[in-house]
């Protein structure tokens, strides 16, 4: 089984809402973060999206963990994967998580990156092309 620091460079984690999306980028073997970003939830807003995640990551191997990739993010998972970037469904963390760090887009983006990088790839919740979440083997 290969892990998802074995299998991408980068991690990309999206926190997505109906107006904007906040991505921040990380590299896997690291952990560092690269760079982060809010963009407009838009047709035009992805692409600039897109253009950054690609810039930012050297055209590498790049994974994007997206929190929920139904209602606000179809939109930009469907970039996304047009862009030959592998999407992974993540949920939102834990309150716990934010007790001490406290809560904005930016740190929930950096929790989605967080949160996939010491999982297989083979147990990534991957969507469907509609959207809906499903677990391939």
């Amino acid at each position: 089984m290969v892990s998802v620091v074995e299998a991408f460079d980068y991690v990309v984690g999206v926190d997505t809402h109906a107006r904007t999306h906040t991505y921040c980028l990380i590299q896997t073997r690291t952990g560092a973060v690269i760079d982060s970003a809010q963009f407009p939830a838009s047709k035009p807003g992805n692409e600039r999206a897109i253009s950054w995640i690609q810039r930012r990551g050297n055209n590498s191997s790049i994974l994007a963990a997206v929190e929920g990739t139904a209602s606000y993010c179809a939109g930009i998972t469907a970039s996304l994967r047009r862009a030959s970037i592998e999407v992974a469904e993540v949920r939102p963390g834990p309150k716990r998580e934010h007790a001490h760090a406290g809560k904005s887009d930016t740190i929930d983006a950096e929790s989605a990156a967080r949160r996939v990088l010491g999982i297989n790839v083979e147990s990534l919740a991957q969507p469907r092309a509609s959207g809906d979440r499903s677990i391939e083997s």
